[in-house]
């Protein structure tokens, strides 16, 4: 058993995690131009005159040409991106997409046709996760970025797209040309070391093949993967034995929810706080979406932590006992605060909104559940946060708001995130003091924390 940790005074430093791009900014560099070249050699097989806009685009582009001021917030974001590298294209010197018009032809070629890749490059692993954060991830970086993709009317625009994404692409046939064994493919031998390295964090040493359900005898170029999204949300063979549920008997005991590394961990946490701000201090009326049950989490505690794209994405629940409220909360798709920013001393996240965690648990699209755990814990929420384009969040149908109150077992799955970046939230009351085991603490743990492993125990 690893040891004990007490939770410390507050602590509000973040902790920088890779996953969804690449840290390296050449490869994210790289990777746009390729996507470029692409969009442009698309539009040369079109003849002149005829390249229309789909339906989800277009719409998005009478919205930002509808108001003067949204105009200039999106054509803002493009002109406030430095000309200077890491964010020009090196051989001409130029900002990849210098527009909003060229952004929307971007995304019109991929809503139709890409699926997320892996990515190598130079010997150097980078995980290009999702092709509308990387076309986004300078702009997001801008004031003007900043205040466009705040917008609700922006937000509702960006859903159509990405559900279409999502319909069209990621969850059918379409995708399936990256789940293969090709070096580019999520089945190729760098992604299974990867997904492997990261996934044996116990004392076992096992294959892809042994630790999840596949079929690489039946189906030897996809493994019985139907779509990206199959493989995304992909199940252990046998969960009870890879990951068992720590201390199932013991109350006084949370389970780790989520196969993830530590993010954040902050106490004595305040109703309403400036999240926006350097520390990122939560709010915990926000993060809970202003629920009743909210007030009870004043002076709590709050542990948060990330997975990432080779991750596994399913959640269980931390406690036994009953599960009395969930909801999905719609929210921002693409936003970032300005503290990871150009603004920032640090500059921009070249990984955003990777470093924006905090931040984002309180406007991205979240699923909530409030479990009634047997003391000494008792109320308890848990957050489930979806951080890039699709931002998916399903909560299994015996927990849906209308099959309510139900019970729950520690370690029973609960839901799953489809499609995009996640991370995600506990919350205790006030009087709830845990000590929390040594790798939960962040920065101290290289690995993941196991999913259903122990996490904290009431003392």
């Amino acid at each position: 058993m690893a040891p004990l940790v007490t939770l410390p005074a507050p602590q509000q430093k973040s902790h920088r995690v890779g996953g969804w791009l690449p840290q390296n900014s050449k490869l994210l560099t790289g990777y746009l131009r390729e996507l470029v070249a692409e969009v442009n050699q698309h539009k040369d097989f079109v003849p002149t005159g005829t390249f229309f806009l789909s339906e989800p685009v277009r719409q998005f582009k009478e919205l930002i040409e509808s108001t003067a001021e949204l105009r200039m917030l999106a054509s803002g974001m493009f002109d406030e991106v430095p000309n200077k590298a890491p964010y020009k294209e090196d051989p001409v010197e130029t900002k990849q997409i210098q527009s909003y018009h060229e952004m929307l032809e971007m995304f019109d070629f991929v809503m139709h046709r890409k699926a997320p890749s892996w990515k190598r490059l130079e010997n150097e692993v980078g995980l290009i996760g999702f092709p509308f954060n990387a076309i986004l991830d300078w702009p997001m970086a801008t004031a003007s970025g900043y205040a466009f993709f705040l917008r609700p009317e922006v937000n509702k625009k960006l859903k159509v797209i990405l559900d279409t994404w999502k319909t069209e692409v990621l969850m059918t046939e379409k995708s399936q040309y990256v789940i293969t064994t090709d070096a580019d493919g999520w089945l190729s031998q760098d992604s299974l070391m990867h997904i492997e390295d990261e996934t044996n964090v116990t004392d076992q040493e096992l294959t892809f093949q042994q630790i999840f359900q596949c079929d690489p005898q039946g189906d030897p170029k996809h493994w019985g993967f139907k779509s990206w999204d199959d493989f995304f949300v992909r199940k252990f063979r046998d969960i009870d034995q890879i990951r068992p549920v720590a201390f199932p008997k013991q109350p006084e005991w949370v389970a780790n929810s989520c196969e993830s590394k530590p993010f954040a961990l902050q106490s004595n946490v305040r109703e309403y706080d400036s999240f926006w701000l350097k520390g990122q201090a939560y709010s915990v009326k926000e993060m809970l979406y202003g629920h009743e049950f909210a007030e009870q989490f004043v002076g709590g505690t709050v542990y948060q932590a990330f997975l990432s794209a080779t991750s596994y994405h399913r959640w269980n629940s931390p406690v036994s006992g009953r599960v009395v409220h969930t909801e999905v909360v719609d929210g921002t798709y693409f936003s970032e605060p300005t503290i990871t920013g150009f603004t920032s001393p640090e500059g921009p996240d070249p990984a955003s909104p990777d470093r924006a965690q905090g931040y984002i648990s309180h406007i991205a699209t979240r699923a909530i559940f409030f479990i009634e755990a047997p003391q000494p814990i008792g109320l308890m929420a848990a957050m489930y946060i979806g951080m890039a384009d699709v931002s998916s969040c399903e909560i299994l149908e015996k927990f849906d708001a209308k099959n309510l109150p139900a019970s729950v077992e520690k370690g029973e799955e609960i839901g799953l995130f489809h499609h995009g970046g996640s991370t995600h939230c506990l919350l205790f009351r006030q009087g709830v003091n845990l000590a929390f085991v040594n790798g939960a603490i962040p920065g101290n743990s290289r690995k993941n924390l196991p999913i259903r492993g122990p996490l904290a125990v009431v003392y």
